[in-house]
């Protein structure tokens, strides 16, 4: 959670534009995010995005890369997600013990089923700093969300029921491109509830190189840097995040 407000942030999406992706928030956000995963074929974007519907996905996928290269952008992307560290966690006292921790946890975590971690794994990092810190938090981000699509597929639940069984349901179907009318699935609690076991089950092997004293840490400074970026950018316009 630390590590995804940024990329939904006003901010991101003018950032982006200045530097000369798409002011299409979407089509910067597939070259952009996705970008890492270089100059493959778009259907690799689809499976590895996995929760978007495939032709949306494809849209966003073709008006990114008409702009630029995804290369190009993802180096944009991880910039911007380097500013948003140092405007949101320059104050926070606990930056570098928790780039320390999650450092430790991305550079020992296995690549399978985990595409866009490994994209984001190999994105250049600043020598120090909460910039640094920052992005190694949306890295360990993208690890776990690859996780989750493992375990997603593994109990066999679609895209569009693993999204309609979640939290934000209808409106996050509708955000990520699936059109209506939408399918209940009241029936599939009981499996969401595996899906949310296994993800943790599978990302707890990637932890497993922490000792207890680490995987405690890691919690709790996780969680007071989230409360500490909330706040800090719930305060500023996004001209100033920026800046």
């Amino acid at each position: 959670m630390l590590a995804m407000e940024w990329l939904l942030a006003p901010s991101t999406s003018i950032r982006a534009a200045e530097q000369g992706l798409p002011a299409d928030p979407l089509g910067a956000y597939a070259v952009g995010r996705l970008g890492v995963l270089g100059d493959c074929p778009p259907d690799n974007v689809v499976a590895a995005a996995y929760f978007w519907e495939p032709g949306y996905m494809r849209g966003m996928v073709e008006r990114g890369r008409a702009v630029t290269d995804p290369a190009d952008g993802a180096r944009t992307y991880a910039k911007i997600c380097q500013e948003w560290g140092e405007a949101t966690l320059s104050d926070f006292d606990g930056y570098e013990p928790l780039g320390k921790l999650v450092e430790k946890v991305v550079a020992n975590a296995s690549p399978y089923g985990a595409p866009t971690f490994v994209g984001w794994r190999e994105q250049e990092l600043p020598k120090a700093g909460p910039g640094r810190t920052f992005q190694l938090c949306q890295t360990m981000r993208e690890l776990r969300f690859g996780r989750h699509t493992v375990a997603v597929q593994a109990l066999g639940m679609s895209p569009l029921e693993a999204i309609l069984s979640g939290p934000t349901g209808d409106w996050n179907a509708k955000f990520f491109g699936w059109p209506e009318p939408f399918p209940s699935t009241d029936h599939l609690s009981e499996v969401r509830d595996e899906i949310e076991s296994l993800t943790d089950k599978l990302h707890a092997q990637d932890i497993a190189i922490l000792s207890d004293q680490e995987r405690s840490d890691l919690r709790n400074l996780a969680k007071a840097a989230r409360v500490h970026a909330a706040d800090k950018s719930s305060g500023q316009r996004p001209d100033e995040m920026v800046n």
